[in-house]
């Protein structure tokens, strides 16, 4: 939260240096007080930005310019505010805001009040925030600058997520990034994305009980936007605030995907020691205890308990060290709680818990009082309407009696008379349709009873059935699962290699195949007729016929080959699935691409039924064409699969896929396919990215294509996802 210290654009400090030189040169006092105060603007230190700050408020005072002191007030305070000391940052941050509301100036004084509200919202103030944040946001109205008015509009989501009003906040991002969007403001889009993906991870942990992987995978790719579109523009704090955040998500993912466990881990060290090398070269302390969070879930994560323990140590002597150290303290009460309850320490849990609720009852104590206060003026002022609505009523009803005894005793009589009879004779006939009507609804909430009930019961027989469907399938997925090689068996073939596996149902048609015999590797990506059961059924069998022809052929024969493999392969699929050479409906089968390495003579022979090998090699991406011919099916029956030779040289990477990523439809209106070439084009983009990294990339450039930029709706998955990377080394 407190990252929304967005008050300078950083530059390279070799750059702010260069500043601060032609600042100590000039003779004339009034231009080095312009310079000193570009380089508080400027400087990505924090002790350097405090440093020049004061000499920048001497030299004004000497001076007597105001406008440069109230400048100096406002980079002390954001100083101050990096290092936690919300107390000074405060203090300076007023006194310039009377300098600015002496002056007139009503666009600094504006951008002061949202500072000052900011520094409000870290210390939880959130009312008295609020409260300032709707007086710039009027200013700002009032001058018609929209660029000003979207940073209210990020801070404002900012605020509403520290009360857990998520869906407000969604929408005062979404309005800060239309603003942003429209005035090109790239600083400003990261911070939105950000914010984006901030809500929807506390919406995870708060609302969806942490089990919403779909929830959390959208917070993620919010995140990593913010965070490279952060990177292009050399946004620092922008970047650090991205990062515990991206830390933590990779540790949540971790929890629900036990597949991927360890990569995402990994994932989630690799973006602390990001975070971590930021804040040591830069002296921004308003994140270390995000990020040492984020590295003590990890550190649990992985039971390191003993290093777990040695850096909680360590941060809370550093954080206590801090201004206002007690408060900050109260980020690390999830993360302690977490650790206890892992190492089975439940009393040391419990006391934190206890301190966490604590906490938050003082902080709901604060945020009920404005609530309270005005609860009593609304209750006190319906108590005066009301009040004098009776004493209305008491004078008219005097009124009317002191005429009413100035008629006959006779003609009052008759009226009341009257009006007895007329009311007695209503309440009859009110009475009678009553009756009617309450048998009418009575009958007919009959028949809707005996309807719903009906209704439940059909839809109990309907779930009971889904479930046997679902678990059946689910069961298949496990048997599909156990046929194709697990991640840690291609690693022990393949050391660095890397699959993207996303069936469209729970199970696949697509499939993976690996193996190791002797000194010859085999490698295989197939992508069977159909999808889901059916697609799934023919990809168990096409495993089956795999490991049958290996294990039934003498790898070491000159004659093998992918190319003869294939031609076998297609003889038994024609002869499993009963394929007749008159019979043109059965056309089940599979494409496939077959890869065999042999590690002595460093040559991988490659043959292909409608899938091709890529090769990258250096700077350059080969396309080994595939025969335009299926494994099964009545189609060049009796044409031999060609066999194609490639000499690997070190640092070759082949990748293999299916066609479920190149024909993926984007999420906009004309709903165009990701193609080939933009795949290849995305490969030679990543080239020198590790393996794992250019998994991660992939990933997130097919959910971006999936994803609408516009609405946010995300594609249906057309078909199976499959795609294989592969790296030769020495």
């Amino acid at each position: 939260m407190i990252v929304l210290l967005s008050l300078s654009v950083p530059i390279s400090a070799q750059e702010a240096d260069s500043l601060l030189q032609v600042a100590r040169s000039l003779p004339d006092n009034a231009e080095k007080l312009k310079a000193i105060d570009n380089v508080c603007h400027f400087h990505p230190i924090v002790d350097t930005v405090e440093k020049y700050a004061q000499i920048e408020l001497d030299l004004a005072r000497q001076l007597k310019i105001t406008e440069y002191e109230a400048n100096a007030y406002d980079n002390l305070s954001w100083a101050m505010h990096c290092k936690l000391d919300f107390v000074m940052a405060m203090n300076h941050r007023m006194a310039a805001i009377q300098i600015w509301d002496s002056l007139g100036r009503d666009s600094d004084l504006a951008f002061s009040y949202m500072n000052y509200a900011t520094t409000l919202m870290s210390i939880k103030s959130y009312i008295l925030a609020d409260e300032y944040y709707q007086k710039c946001f009027e200013i700002y109205s009032r001058l018609g600058d929209s660029a000003r008015m979207g940073r209210v509009c990020q801070y404002l989501g900012i605020l509403n997520i520290g009360n857990m009003a998520y869906d407000n906040a969604d929408d005062y991002y979404h309005r800060a990034l239309d603003i942003d969007l429209k005035i090109n403001n790239k600083r400003g889009v990261a911070y939105d994305y950000s914010g984006l993906g901030h809500s929807a991870l506390e919406r995870f942990h708060n609302f969806e009980n942490d089990t919403n992987l779909t929830l959390l995978r959208q917070a993620k790719w919010l995140m990593l936007k913010s965070y490279h579109l952060d990177d292009s523009i050399a946004d620092i704090s922008g970047q650090l605030y991205s990062l515990p955040k991206l830390s933590e998500i990779y540790i949540c993912e971790s929890k629900l995907d036990a597949r991927n466990r360890r990569r995402l881990l990994d994932s989630s060290l690799y973006y602390y020691k990001i975070g971590a090398k930021i804040t040591n070269d830069y002296g921004y302390d308003f994140a270390y205890a995000d990020l040492q969070s984020a590295y003590i879930k990890y550190l649990v994560q992985k039971k390191l308990f003993a290093k777990a323990k040695e850096v909680i140590k360590e941060t809370t002597t550093t954080i206590l060290s801090q201004p206002d150290g007690e408060s900050n303290l109260t980020i690390l009460y999830p993360t302690l709680i977490e650790y206890y309850m892992a190492i089975g320490n439940y009393a040391e849990a419990f006391r934190y818990s206890n301190l966490q609720y604590t906490d938050l009852m003082k902080e709901n104590s604060i945020n009920n009082q404005y609530k309270l206060v005005q609860t009593k003026f609304s209750t006190e002022y319906a108590a005066k309407i009301r009040q004098r609505m009776m004493e209305e009523r008491e004078r008219e009803l005097a009124h009317n009696i002191k005429e009413l005894t100035q008629r006959r005793i006779i003609i009052g009589n008759w009226v009341i008379i009257v009006l007895v009879s007329v009311l007695a004779v209503l309440f009859y006939i009110t009475t009678i349709k009553r009756k009617r009507i309450n048998s009418v609804l009575d009958a007919k909430n009959q028949q809707l009873a005996s309807a719903q009930e009906s209704l439940l019961k059909q839809n109990q027989l309907i779930n009971q059935a889904n479930h046997k469907i679902i678990s059946s399938i689910r069961y298949a997925r496990h048997i599909q699962d156990v046929a194709m090689p697990n991640f840690e068996t291609l690693k022990s073939i393949f050391a660095d290699s890397f699959v993207v596996f996303r069936p469209r149902d729970i199970v696949s048609g697509d499939f993976y195949w690996a193996t190791e015999i002797g000194r010859y590797k085999a490698l295989a990506v197939a992508d069977c007729t159909g999808h889901g059961v059916p697609g799934a059924l023919l990809s168990i069998l096409g495993i089956s016929m795999l490991n049958d022809l290996i294990a039934s052929t003498n790898m070491h024969a000159p004659e093998v080959s992918p190319a003869r493999l294939l031609n076998s392969l297609r003889l038994k699929m024609r002869e499993s699935l009963r394929q007749k050479a008159d019979d043109y409906t059965n056309q089940d089968g599979m494409d496939i691409a077959l890869c065999i390495y042999d590690t002595q003579s460093k040559c991988l022979q490659y043959a292909g039924a409608f899938r091709p090998l890529l090769l990258l090699r250096g700077g350059e991406l080969i396309q080994y064409e595939a025969d335009r011919m299926p494994i099964g099916t009545q189609m060049n029956v009796d044409k031999p699969f060609t066999n194609n030779l490639i000499d690997i040289e070190p640092d070759d990477i082949v990748y293999l896929y299916t066609d479920g990523i190149t024909d993926q439809f984007s999420a906009d209106e004309d709903a165009v396919k990701f193609t080939a070439p933009r795949l290849r084009e995305m490969i030679m983009a990543n080239r020198r990215l590790p393996l794992f990294q250019q998994k991660i990339a992939i990933e997130i450039a097919i959910d971006e294509w999936r994803t609408s930029p516009q609405t946010g709706e995300v594609a249906h998955q057309t078909d199976d996802m499959l795609l294989m990377g592969v790296k030769f080394a020495e």
